[in-house]
């Protein structure tokens, strides 16, 4: 029987959610603090409650280098949300200090390491999870999708963590280039998007829209705009506003169809597996927290 968007939404919000610390694990990780350090790097930005936040150059760098040894601009637009004023000094100095092949075997080892450490060299059920994640990958298409198609174009390390981590982070980053096609698509821009998120999250306004390089100035005027648009009321969503917010997560769900249905006759199994180690990697301060906490099922 055919999925209906209903089910693509819960399956495709859940895996999300599982898939999310596994791969993200990569910005957190002292390993590859300390990797990107050895290229010429600051190394880690300092720690908060555990976790070690990455540097800014070696996080626009390593992350935006799938797409080649490319421009702060490149970067700056395939990531959608951040200040290019404060992405382009970035990768412009991340580009004078390493290349394209050295930054990404960092990124690789660094995360590969992070994940053995926690996880174990090969926990049970690993090859399985790597196989169901894989075949979701395989079932997606790249059009409009810049980073997932970057790191496709990379194949996988070969090692079996770090297969199972470059599959996480195939299906993260495919869903966040949907969601950059599917609030673009809806007329906003980097700023707009950042506050109706927080609401979204249940967040305060205008608090998460900051770490994404965006000035006080830059982020009343996004508000006015909203405001304008009968989207936002003060600090907080309009009901229009909220069912706004609401469609273009709905419009994101709806381009992982292909990548749930893959899927989805094994979605308890793949969950089952997931669950823990996504888990045990919040729980190593590997990532922020639970993503599912801050997110609408």
């Amino acid at each position: 029987m055919p999925l209906t968007d209903d089910d693509v939404r819960r399956l495709g919000r859940r895996l999300r959610d599982l898939v999310e610390p596994l791969a993200a694990n990569v910005y957190f990780a002292p390993e590859c603090h300390q990797a990107y350090q050895r290229l010429g790097f600051g190394g880690s930005s300092g720690e908060r409650d555990g976790l070690h936040l990455p540097d800014g150059p070696a996080y626009f760098t390593s992350r935006g280098a799938c797409l080649g040894q490319v421009p702060g601009e490149v970067v700056a637009a395939a990531f959608g949300v951040f200040n290019p004023a404060v992405v382009v000094p970035c990768v412009t100095f991340g580009w004078q200090v390493t290349t394209r092949d050295a930054v990404l075997a960092a990124r690789q080892d660094g995360a590969t390491a992070s994940l053995r450490r926690i996880l174990g060299a090969e926990p049970p059920g690993l090859a399985r999870a790597t196989e169901l994640l894989r075949r979701a990958a395989d079932a997606a298409t790249g059009e409009g999708r810049h980073l997932f198609s970057g790191l496709r174009s990379l194949g996988f390390p070969g090692d079996p963590l770090g297969d199972l981590w470059r599959a996480c982070d195939l299906v993260r980053e495919h869903r966040g280039d949907s969601h950059v096609c599917a609030w673009v698509a809806a007329g906003l821009d980097p700023v707009e998007i950042g506050l109706l998120t927080e609401l979204w999250w249940r967040l305060p306004m205008r608090t998460y829209v900051f770490t994404r390089g965006w000035s006080p100035e830059q982020v009343d005027a996004a508000a006015a705009r909203l405001e304008a648009r009968g989207l936002l009321a003060g600090s907080a969503f309009t009901p229009a506003g909220e069912a706004f917010r609401g469609d273009v997560e709905a419009a994101t769900d709806r381009q992982e169809r292909g990548i749930v249905e893959a899927v989805a006759d094994d979605a308890d199994e793949l969950f089952g597996l997931l669950e823990p180690w996504a888990r045990a990697v919040v729980e190593a301060h590997g990532y922020p927290g639970d993503p599912s906490a801050i997110t609408r099922p």
